[in-house]
């Protein structure tokens, strides 16, 4: 029995999210939605900076999310992430990885995270947990050193809620995504410019040789 739990433990990760949310910025003509990217820096400076870097990153950055330069400093004043050499003592002493390219480099992207950030649950019955680890659905093996991060009531939207952690997972996610990847609006939007001129140039080439074909 002990050994079919332990089983379902590892093959859980690669089921249970068949729902994951979507996300604009993925569609061909979607965006960066400028409100969830603002929630998730307030969620990675509330809940990640402690241990994350974002050194890829600068204030200047920061202001294209619709952020003022007082808000950016406000925000950054909050807490300034360690070196990434840094390890954190309570997770095992592994250390705690910039975070600018993280979905750059996971297959998943932003999916990944939201499942991971919303991935943690009591350990199964009879499950041998590892010394200092979390039970994690997404986590491949199930167990993971870093401990739930996203903490309730640790951001506030603009209505004056409290974000809940699906939110919070969310737009963390999306904001992640933003720092892997800031110019993807800009490359949509030529794209799509390319495309419209190419649309139009080709209608008046083909008027062009209709009109000669009738000569």
């Amino acid at each position: 029995m002990r050994a079919i739990l332990v089983g379902l433990a590892v093959l859980l990760p690669a089921v249970a999210f068949a729902g994951a949310p979507q996300f604009g910025f993925q569609s061909w003509f979607g965006g960066f939605d400028k409100a969830e990217l603002q929630v998730g820096f307030a969620t990675y400076q509330a809940n990640c900076a402690r241990c994350h870097s974002l050194n890829l990153v600068s204030p200047g950055d920061l202001q294209s999310l619709g952020l003022t330069p007082a808000q950016v400093t406000a925000l950054l004043a909050k807490g300034k992430p360690p070196a990434l050499s840094k390890t954190k003592p309570d997770a095992g002493g592994a250390i705690a990885g910039d975070l600018s390219l993280y979905e750059a480099g996971h297959r998943r992207g932003a999916a990944a995270v939201f499942d991971l950030m919303t991935g943690y649950r009591p350990a199964l019955p009879n499950m041998t947990m590892l010394p200092g680890h979390y039970y994690n659905i997404a986590y491949p093996g199930g167990q993971i050193a870093m401990a739930p991060a996203l903490q309730p009531g640790s951001v506030m939207l603009a209505d004056g809620k409290a974000a809940s952690v699906p939110v919070m997972a969310h737009d963390v996610a999306a904001f992640l995504a933003w720092t892997a990847d800031p110019t993807l609006d800009e490359r949509k939007a030529t794209g799509l410019r390319a495309i419209f001129f190419l649309l139009v140039l080709g209608v008046v080439g083909f008027v062009v040789m209709a009109t000669r074909m009738t000569r």
